[in-house]
């Protein structure tokens, strides 16, 4: 990923160059895919925050052919994203990702990984 505009933050618009746009978002019901909305974790006043899941494999995968036209998830070409920054957080003019009626202070993306298929 790079930060194009060279502003110090890699935003949403940045990221999607590369990875390509959300498809499953780590929320209160993943196998849903309904994106964007209010019912994401937020992490405590020290900014930790623990997120853990159990998500129906087959209605994940019904619900991802729906909308990619396939089931197959190919979880190990996916990366996985963590966003949101504090509110208050004084960020450049020039860092873009507003959707709906969020601002880049939730888009921003903060941490990301690879999934790794395990042996």
């Amino acid at each position: 990923m790079q930060d194009v505009n060279h502003d110090g933050f890699i935003d949403l618009p940045e990221t999607e160059a590369v990875s390509g746009t959300t498809m499953v978002p780590f929320d209160d019901a993943p196998q849903e895919m309904n994106i964007p909305h209010d019912g994401y974790p937020v992490a405590d006043k020290y900014g930790h925050y623990e997120y853990d899941k159990d998500v129906p494999l087959k209605d994940l995968q019904a619900k991802f052919k729906q909308a990619f036209g396939s089931d197959d998830l190919q979880l190990d070409k996916r990366v996985v994203y963590v966003h949101g920054v504090p509110a208050d957080l004084k960020l450049p003019a020039s860092v873009a990702g507003n959707v709906m009626s969020y601002d880049a202070h939730t888009t921003l993306p903060i941490a990301a990984g690879e999934i790794k298929l395990a042996h």
